[in-house]
């Protein structure tokens, strides 16, 4: 990202943000009232003017196809759960701004990955951190439990 007078280009940051983040953050750097329902995004400003401890976010749920919760993250950790879905894997890659063609995907064992180590979710370790997959099951559970999900 850059933002000029702001952002100097170049500038990488590891920590936790999503596009649901961009209204809160327009709306604190503005100074505009968020709506009075409750929104996903949390704002990321503090990353945006270089405080590079910032960590606004911890937490990412994942959701899909009709309000799906098919994956949740908790710092660089993420659980992907069991579901039916769509991949790029093993594709050709898509080409001049058009995507590739899709495949199928059944996840029938949730599966943890390291994303520091791993971006690309490519290594499953989850029977290596049993423990952090049952943190991030409780995790999940606590999401589908609140209203609207």
């Amino acid at each position: 990202m850059r933002w000029p007078g702001v952002i100097p280009g170049g500038e990488i940051c590891s920590q936790l943000a999503s596009s649901l983040d961009i209204l809160p953050t327009l709306a604190k750097h503005y100074r505009f009232p968020l709506p009075k329902n409750k929104i996903d995004g949390v704002s990321i400003l503090p990353l945006l003017l270089g405080d590079k401890t910032a960590a606004p976010r911890h937490e990412l749920y994942y959701y899909y196809e009709a309000n799906s919760l098919e994956a949740v993250q908790r710092d660089f950790w993420k659980l992907v759960l069991p579901h039916k879905g769509r991949t790029y894997r093993n594709m050709k890659p898509g080409s001049d701004g058009w995507p590739g063609p899709t495949g199928n995907e059944i996840i029938k064992e949730p599966q943890l990955y390291d994303l520091r180590r791993d971006p690309g979710e490519r290594y499953d370790v989850a029977q290596f951190y049993p423990e952090k997959v049952k943190e991030l099951h409780l995790l999940a559970e606590e999401a589908r439990k609140r209203p609207g999900r």
